[in-house]
């Protein structure tokens, strides 16, 4: 998986709100427990300059924890955006096999 949000800070929003919306609605773990909360870590590290429309939905209070398990609605293109990424990991796990 290509992962943008290793050099562009405002890639964490929307990475954030895939991976939260795949572990918490959809029951897929698409990346480890570590990486989601290094995520969280630089989003707050991060917070004052990023700058990405999706950015209102995220809590800090919820960061510092380390979950996304608030987040009451998830936009379409994140939920269309995450089950895409949920189906090419399926795709390359049943590949392995």
């Amino acid at each position: 998986m290509i992962k943008p949000y290793l050099t562009n800070p405002n890639m964490l929003v929307p990475y954030y709100l895939m991976f939260s919306y795949a572990y918490y609605k959809e029951n897929e773990s698409l990346i480890s427990d570590s990486e989601y909360d290094q995520i969280c870590q630089d989003l707050i590290t991060n917070w004052d300059n990023i700058t990405h429309w999706h950015k209102p939905l995220l809590s800090l209070e919820s960061l510092k924890a380390g979950t996304g398990y608030d987040i009451a609605k998830y936009p379409n293109r994140v939920v269309s955006a995450a089950l895409s990424l949920i189906k090419e990991n399926t795709l390359n796990h049943s590949e392995m096999d």
